[in-house]
């Protein structure tokens, strides 16, 4: 699905431009002078020497050219209909019907056409050309038509490694801007922290609140604190109120006594006065049972790989 997406993008974006036009008409001017050969119908001696030989040789340039265009223009459209990619066989029964046979047919009798009426021998002299030069015509837009798939596939290809490139310079750039924004968020949190830090030092005290009411619990009164997306509650140990709180655990840690507070699972901070006990389950999980005023409070679980650390620190006295 996403090579199709790709090719799909490759059209879209992209026209393959085959031969340049300087280059066709090098090619013209080069191949034009075949029609001229001495082994062709149009022999005369001293060839270059006669001012008729240079109006053939035109006349074949612009064949050449015709030819070259038509294979130019008939590929690119083919290529907005019919990729070689995604429609091999259908694309190359029409490659070699319309591509090779139909111009080959056509280019033969254009240059019959065109270069009878300069001929004493009649159709003596035609016949075999056609015969002949059929061979010739066929193999040159083989060639061509060969040539421009070498050039699609090669384009295509560059194209591929261009989007790989850019994706790649993409995905950099958004893991800097994630990294400078995790460091940003680090660096806040860090002075968040030490403001924290250096306010409790003043009064031992954390900034909560009640409703739209701003209150102060001690550090010490805290019983239960609970963090999450959409619930951020603290308990106090005298009061049955629940106060709401903008602090993350990892920052409320560093002002709390570790000997008193532990913090369980990355949600809750508990003091060890409000925990009655602790059960294991079968499965190492350790479940813990709160003392009656509290008990109400959801389920708090140990997972089994902070067990062993969590029944050091509770029976730590």
């Amino acid at each position: 699905m996403q090579t199709k997406k790709l090719i799909e993008k490759f059209h879209s974006e992209i026209q393959v431009n085959y031969i340049p036009i300087r280059v066709q008409l090098l090619l013209a001017v080069l191949l034009g002078n075949f029609f001229c050969s001495p082994n062709k119908f149009l022999v005369f001696d001293a060839r270059y020497a006669m001012p008729k030989f240079y109006l053939y040789w035109f006349l074949s340039s612009l064949i050449v050219m015709a030819v070259l265009r038509g294979a130019h223009i008939f590929n690119q459209y083919m290529d907005s209909r019919l990729s070689w990619l995604t429609d091999f066989k259908p694309r190359l029964i029409r490659q070699i019907l319309y591509g090779l046979l139909l111009p080959a047919l056509l280019t033969v009798v254009f240059v019959m056409l065109v270069f009878f009426p300069f001929t004493a021998k009649g159709w003596g002299a035609i016949i075999p050309y056609m015969r002949h030069e059929f061979r010739f015509v066929l193999l040159f837009i083989s060639i061509l038509n060969m040539l421009f798939l070498v050039i699609y596939v090669m384009r295509f290809a560059r194209f591929v490694k261009d989007q790989y490139l850019e994706a790649e310079l993409e995905l950099a750039a958004l893991r800097e801007v994630v990294v400078s924004y995790e460091t940003l968020q680090m660096k806040l949190e860090d002075e968040r922290s030490e403001d924290l830090s250096d306010a409790i030092k003043l009064a031992p005290c954390l900034g909560v609140k009640y409703g739209y009411e701003d209150n102060y619990v001690a550090l010490d009164g805290i019983a239960f604190i609970k963090s999450s997306a959409n619930d951020k509650k603290l308990l106090t140990l005298t009061s049955n109120k629940e106060y709401t709180h903008n602090y993350s655990l990892e920052t409320l840690m560093k002002v709390l006594d570790h000997n008193q507070y532990y913090l369980m699972y990355r949600r809750y901070i508990v003091n060890r006065s409000i925990i009655k006990e602790y059960r294991a389950l079968d499965n190492g999980i350790l479940t813990i049972e709160l003392k009656p005023s509290f008990d109400k409070q959801e389920d708090i679980f140990i997972s089994r790989y902070h067990a062993a650390d969590f029944k050091r620190w509770f029976d730590k006295k």
